[in-house]
C-alpha cells in the first residue's frame, strides 16, 4: 500500500512540475530542491510515475495525438460543420494554434524531466549497478519515445540533452533529423539492453520494456526509411527489431475463444469463434493489462477515482454516440466527434471483413430518448469509431427500425467501461504498440528487403488476417503476394484494417508518400456516396480536410509562434 500511494504522490507531483507554459520559459528544475530526490530506487520510480503522468495528459495521449491531430486522413475526420475546432485535422492551422504548442511544450516538458531525471540518478547511491541502468533506461525510453513524436510532427527540432538551468538554455537552433534519429536510436538501444522484459519477475504492467524499445525502434527505423530521410537502408534494421522480438516468444497475438461442440455422429469438435481482437480491446476498454499482445500502452485507469485530473477521452470524443442520461456521472456519454469514412468502410467489405468491421465501425447509437438505433449511412454524423466503446447494447435487436422503447422506458445498455463513469473523461487505456504491428512492420520492412514478399512475411500477414477471420492471403487474394508492389498495397490496407484510430494511419502515410492521394481518394468517395448532396452542410464539412491540404505545408506542424519569438535561434519554417 505505501508504494501505491507514492505513485499517487508522483503523478500530482508530475503535474506541478510540469505545469510551465511553453518550453523555452522553463524554470530551471534544478532549483525546485530535489537535488537529492533520486538516491533509491524509490525515489526515482515517483519521479518516472510522474513523467508518465505527462504522456497521459490532455495535450499528448488523452486527446490531442491520439484523436484530434491524428484526425484528416482516409479513417477519419472531424464531423461538426459549424466551427473547425480540430484545426490540425482539417488542415487549417497556423503557428498560433493551440494545438501545435501545447504538443510542442507537453513533449518538451517530459524531456526536461528527463534529462533532469538523468542528472539526479546518483550512481554511487545504488550498490546494484543494473538497477542503476535499469532506472537510467526507462527515462532513456521516455525520452526517445518523446523526441521520436516530435519529429514525427514537426520534422526538425532543437535537441536538448541537459535540464534547464538558465535562460541562455532556451537559445537552441533546430538538430538535423540524422542527429535527432541518432540520439533516439542510440536511447532506444540502452533501454533495450536494460529495461526487463514483460512478465519478469520486478516488471511492472504498463511500464516500459525491453520489447518496447525493439518495437518503436523498429518504427523510427520504418520512418528513417520512408518521408522525408528515404533511408532505404533502414528497412534491413526495422526488420531486425522486429525479428527480435517475434522470436523472443515474449508476446503474442490475443487468442480467439473456443468452443466444443458434438456433431450429429456425436464427434467432438473445437471451433474458434474469431474473438481474439474484440478480446483485445476489451483489455483496453477495462483497464486489463493484456501483456502478451500489448506491448507498451498509456495507462487512463482509475485516474477521476483517484481524485486525479491527468485527462483520458478514449471513446468519449471518438466513441460511440450515447445521449442518454443528459451527461450525468454513470452514463456513458460520448461526444462522438469523429467520423470514420467510405473508404475504411469499403475495405473491410471488399475483404470480406466481417469481424473487424463490426469492432471498429459497429454503426449505432444511443438516443437521448433512449433508443438504440442503427447507423448505415456512411455520411450521417453518428458514423463513427467503436473501437474504444464504452457502452453496447444489450439485444442487438433493440437497433432494428420497428424496435422501440416503450413510452417512459429506455432500451438496455451494458456499460463495458470499468470505475467510475463520468460524462468527458473515460478509463480506456489507449494502445502506443501491439504486436500485431510487429507482424505487419516486420512483413513491410522483409518486403522491402528482398525485393518480393517471402514466405515469413506472408506467414506473418497471415497470423493477423486469420486472427480476424480471414483466409490465408494466397488463397483469398493471390496477386497479393505476386509483386513486391502488390504486396506493398496489401500491407497499406491491412495496417488500414487493424492498426485503425490508433494514431498510427496518418504518420504511416506521411511516410509512403500516399497523404494527398488518399485525401482525394476520400472526397471522391464522399461525392460518389448515393446519399451525397452538395447542398448538404454536414456532407460540404467532411470534405474539408482534402480540399484544405496542402503538402507543401501539411507534411510536419509550424513550430509554434510563442516558440519562435522566445527562441532567437529558432527560424520558423519557410512555408509558414
Amino acid at each position: 500500500m505505501k508504494k501505491f500511494k507514492l505513485i499517487i504522490c508522483a503523478v500530482s507531483l508530475a503535474v506541478g512540475l510540469t505545469s510551465c507554459d511553453n518550453y523555452l520559459d522553463l524554470q530551471p528544475e534544478s532549483t525546485l530542491g530535489i537535488d537529492q530526490f533520486y538516491t533509491n530506487a524509490v525515489e526515482a520510480e515517483i519521479a518516472l510515475a510522474g513523467i508518465y503522468s505527462v504522456f497521459a495528459t490532455d495535450q499528448l495521449y488523452g486527446n490531442n495525438i491520439s484523436i484530434i491531430m491524428e484526425s484528416g486522413t482516409d479513417e477519419g475526420f472531424y464531423n461538426r460543420r459549424f466551427n473547425e475546432a480540430w484545426t490540425v485535422g482539417l488542415y487549417r492551422h497556423t503557428p498560433s494554434d493551440n494545438y501545435v504548442l501545447t504538443t510542442w511544450t507537453s513533449l518538451y516538458k517530459i524531456i526536461n524531466l528527463c534529462n533532469l531525471f538523468n542528472e539526479q540518478l546518483k550512481k554511487d547511491s545504488f550498490e546494484d549497478q543494473e538497477e542503476y541502468n535499469r532506472l537510467l533506461a526507462e527515462a532513456l525510453f521516455l525520452r526517445a519515445h518523446a523526441y521520436s513524436l516530435l519529429v514525427n510532427w514537426y520534422e526538425k527540432v532543437p535537441m536538448p540533452l541537459t535540464s534547464t538551468k538558465d535562460q541562455s538554455a532556451n537559445n537552441l537552433p533546430v538538430s538535423s533529423l540524422e542527429e535527432l534519429y541518432g540520439q533516439i536510436i542510440k536511447d532506444y538501444t540502452f533501454a533495450s539492453e536494460h529495461l526487463l522484459t514483460a512478465g519478469e519477475s520486478g516488471y511492472v504492467q504498463g511500464r516500459a520494456s525491453k520489447m518496447a524499445a525493439h518495437g518503436l525502434l523498429a518504427r523510427v527505423y520504418l520512418k528513417m526509411a520512408g518521408y522525408p530521410l528515404n533511408d532505404k537502408s533502414k528497412y534491413a534494421l526495422a526488420k531486425e527489431q522486429c525479428a527480435i522480438i517475434i522470436n523472443s516468444g515474449v508476446h503474442g497475438l490475443t487468442p480467439s475463444s473456443t468452443k466444443t461442440t458434438v456433431d450429429g455422429n456425436g464427434d467432438t469438435k473445437i471451433i474458434v469463434t474469431s474473438d481474439g481482437y474484440r478480446k483485445h480491446f476489451l483489455n483496453y476498454i477495462q483497464s486489463t493489462y493484456d501483456i502478451n499482445e500489448s506491448i507498451f500502452e498509456i495507462s487512463f485507469r482509475y485516474l477521476r477515482d483517484r481524485g486525479l485530473t491527468t485527462d483520458g477521452r478514449i471513446g468519449e470524443v471518438n466513441g460511440i454516440p450515447f445521449a442518454f442520461g443528459g451527461g450525468q456521472p454513470g452514463y456513458p456519454f460520448a461526444f462522438g466527434g469523429f467520423n470514420t469514412t467510405s473508404l475504411l468502410k469499403n475495405s473491410y467489405e471488399a475483404n470480406k471483413d466481417s469481424i473487424r468491421k463490426a469492432w471498429n465501425i459497429p454503426g449505432y447509437q444511443f438516443t437521448a430518448t433512449g433508443d438504440a438505433i442503427a447507423v448505415t449511412n456512411p455520411l450521417a454524423a453518428q458514423f463513427v469509431p467503436g473501437k474504444y466503446r464504452r457502452w453496447e447494447p444489450a439485444n442487438f435487436a433493440d437497433l432494428a427500425p420497428n424496435a422501440k422503447p416503450a413510452p417512459g422506458s429506455q432500451e438496455a445498455y451494458i456499460i463495458l467501461e470499468q470505475g467510475g463513469i463520468f460524462k468527458n473523461f473515460t478509463n480506456i487505456n489507449f494502445p502506443v504498440l501491439r504486436y500485431a504491428d510487429i507482424l505487419l512492420m516486420y512483413a513491410e520492412a522483409d518486403n522491402e528487403v528482398n525485393g518480393a514478399p517471402s514466405a515469413l512475411g506472408i506467414q506473418y500477414l497471415d497470423q493477423v488476417r486469420q486472427r480476424a477471420g480471414l483466409l490465408p492471403i494466397a488463397i483469398a487474394k493471390p496477386l497479393a503476394i505476386s509483386s513486391k508492389q502488390n504486396f506493398f498495397e496489401e500491407i497499406v490496407d491491412e495496417r488500414f484494417r487493424e492498426l485503425t484510430f490508433e494514431a498510427l494511419r496518418k504518420h504511416d502515410l506521411i511516410r509512403w508518400g500516399l497523404l494527398g492521394e488518399k485525401l482525394k481518394l476520400l472526397e471522391q468517395t464522399i461525392k460518389g456516396e448515393p446519399t451525397y448532396s452538395a447542398t448538404n452542410g454536414d456532407h460540404q464539412a467532411f470534405l474539408r480536410p482534402s480540399q484544405f491540404f496542402d503538402p507543401s505545408k501539411h507534411l510536419s506542424l509550424p513550430y509554434p509562434l510563442q516558440e519562435v519569438q522566445l527562441n532567437n535561434s529558432l527560424e520558423q519554417k519557410s512555408n509558414w
